[in-house]
């Protein structure tokens, strides 16, 4: 699936979690946190592949609404003590976040950015995901993409 129709999906995801289906528009509400176990997980990079060894991602998302209609959500996930494995048995450490977010109104967007560094023993960055995305929706019709991808590794699923 391409980052584009997985950028779509998340954008109608949201407007699902939104409760957008004539559900009356509320206050902001307080953001909500969980915790992932990532163990097991791989980043496919143009040289090699990294398995998450250990450590886990802290996820916080946030939503809210107006009087008039709109609504917005935003999300972080940020890497919390990750040790990656190359093929060879080299230990990495990976710093950095993801980010996400939407609003609907007349006019739908979402946004992503993903910024990771895979860190080497020595403290220099080996890889990297560095995206940026943006869609927007009138009338369910997409009238906007813009997407960058300036990394060396995919974004993990």
């Amino acid at each position: 699936m391409s980052r584009a129709t997985r950028a779509a999906a998340a954008l109608a995801s949201g407007v699902a979690l939104l409760g957008l289906a004539g559900a009356p528009a509320s206050a902001a509400q307080p953001a909500q946190h969980s915790v992932e176990d990532v163990t097991g997980d791989t980043i496919a990079c143009e040289s090699t592949t990294y398995t998450i060894t250990s450590g886990s991602i802290k996820i916080t998302i946030h939503e809210g609404g107006s009087e008039s209609g709109n609504t917005n959500f935003t999300g972080t996930i940020t890497p919390q003590h990750v040790v990656a494995e190359d093929p060879a048995g080299n230990e990495y450490t990976l710093r950095g976040a993801f980010w996400f977010g939407g609003t609907t109104n007349s006019q739908d967007q979402f946004w992503s950015t993903a910024k990771l560094q895979i860190i080497g023993q020595g403290g220099g960055v080996v890889d990297s995901v560095n995206t940026t995305f943006f869609v927007q929706v009138v009338d369910g019709e997409v009238t906007n993409i813009k997407d960058f991808d300036f990394g060396t590794c995919e974004e993990p699923q």
